[in-house]
């Protein structure tokens, strides 16, 4: 049972409509047993039990009419002057009872023989001995009653003997037709119980198959509901870290419980939105790494000269509406000397090691720029040129203080100058250039306003 509920969808599906398919056709053929049975038996009432209750009445008709002759010939016995001829019409009565009754026998000795009676048919058998005596009996009586009509005068013993026999022959015919009524009654009940059975098992067979149908169809529509519902799901989450622009969640691959077509479309959807979820982790990392190689010095960490021209250009928009900045150019004193003296290596240690200590006491807001060289830039928002130049007094006496093991000491100069109206680019830049040179060229490691 475990490996068909971990089977494939196909299989489970295929399955259950084996199962349907099996039932309905037991139902097909037991309906076609019952729906055969149930011909049979009206056959039988048709051809068997419809003219034996035909008979019946015919019968009872002909005994009455047998009994009102009997009653004629005793009038004749005593009245010689009886002008009707009973004897006449009771020969004829009683031909006419045994062309009957032979007739019923006859139908029922061809239906035992043929094997058409399926109710009862040791009572049918029954009955057509009985028949076969009560014609013995029949003959008996009407010869014995012919020889005393052809003597002319009967006495009232004898007519009473006759009257007496009669009985008999009523009882026995009775007797027949009483059974003959029993058993037409009884295989029409028979038949009746036979067909309500068939209704209750077809309705019954046909309500299981019904709810086979049912389950099959509901267990596929769930099945079908829960596996798409889940594949939407991760769509939809795609698709909301898409339009969001956050990263997309690596799917959690839980314990398989089925493994069927759905199942693997899902595990590999799972498998498609993970690769997917990397793949973007991996281009937004890359980008991140091609944004640091755009805007960041390699050697320094510091902003580039193309990033500073962006931020540079942003602040002369703001400050075009009203906003202040200032800007402070600064460069090592004696960098080449250093170079000269220490190597390259050790310059361009000099300039991590500034780059990083300016950094540690700007605000969050403030920028550092490597411009090229040694040549550096901090971009100041919402700062006055006054506020400015102390902090760049604080960072160049900080940069004089160093004293690093493997570093010789160096220091700083600034040129620094804020925002004027009309101010462009060019022109604040060059402000600031001029107050950084005339800050070397009165002796270096000083801050000069512009």
């Amino acid at each position: 049972m475990q490996q068909w509920f971990n089977a494939s969808l196909q299989r489970k599906i295929s399955g259950l409509l084996v199962v349907l398919l099996s039932f309905m056709f037991v139902v097909i053929l037991y309906s076609i047993y019952k729906l055969k049975l149930i011909d049979a038996e009206m056959h039988e009432v048709a051809e068997i039990d419809v003219p034996l209750t035909e008979m019946v009445s015919e019968l009872e008709i002909m005994q009455l009419k047998q009994h009102l002759l009997i009653e004629q010939f005793r009038l004749k016995g005593t009245e010689d002057k009886v002008v009707l001829a009973p004897e006449q019409a009771f020969a004829e009565q009683r031909d006419g009872l045994k062309l009957i009754l032979t007739k019923a026998e006859r139908i029922l000795t061809k239906s035992l023989q043929q094997h058409q009676i399926r109710f009862a048919p040791a009572e049918h058998q029954q009955i057509l001995v009985s028949m076969k005596a009560f014609h013995q009996q029949s003959d008996s009586f009407e010869h014995q009653l012919q020889l005393a009509l052809q003597e002319g005068h009967t006495t009232d013993q004898q007519w009473q003997r006759f009257e007496d026999e009669a009985a008999r022959l009523d009882q026995n015919i009775v007797a027949i037709l009483r059974h003959m009524e029993k058993l037409t009654l009884e295989a029409s009940r028979y038949t009746d119980k036979h067909e309500n059975e068939f209704m209750l098992v077809n309705t019954g067979l046909g309500v299981c198959a019904f709810v086979i149908g049912l389950y099959l169809t509901f267990y596929i529509l769930q099945i079908f509901r829960q596996r798409i519902g889940r594949i939407q799901t991760e769509i939809k989450n795609v698709h909301h870290s898409i339009e969001q622009g956050l990263p997309i969640a690596s799917p959690v691959f839980p314990q398989l419980q089925h493994q069927d077509e759905l199942t693997e479309l899902e595990q590999d959807l799972k498998m498609m939105v993970q690769r997917l979820s990397q793949e973007i982790s991996n281009r937004q990392e890359i980008e991140q790494q091609l944004l640091v190689l755009a805007t960041r010095d390699k050697l320094t960490g510091a902003f580039n000269r193309h990033k500073w021209e962006e931020q540079l250009r942003m602040e002369i928009s703001l400050a075009e509406r009203g906003s202040a900045f200032s800007i402070a150019l600064l460069d090592v004193d004696f960098f080449k000397k250093v170079n000269d003296q220490f190597g390259h290596q050790t310059g361009d240690k000099v300039l991590q090691t500034l780059t990083e200590h300016l950094g540690r006491r700007l605000r969050k807001t403030d920028t550092l720029f490597r411009l090229g060289g040694e040549e550096f830039a901090i971009l100041l928002p919402q700062q006055k040129v006054e506020a400015a130049c102390q902090l760049a007094e604080v960072l160049r006496q900080h940069i004089a203080s160093l004293e690093e093991t493997d570093l010789p000491a160096f220091t700083i100069s600034f040129g620094v100058t804020e925002y004027c109206q009309q101010d462009d680019a060019a022109s604040i830049l060059n402000r600031a250039d001029q107050a950084l040179y005339q800050a070397k060229a009165m002796g270096r490691n000083r801050v000069q306003q512009g």
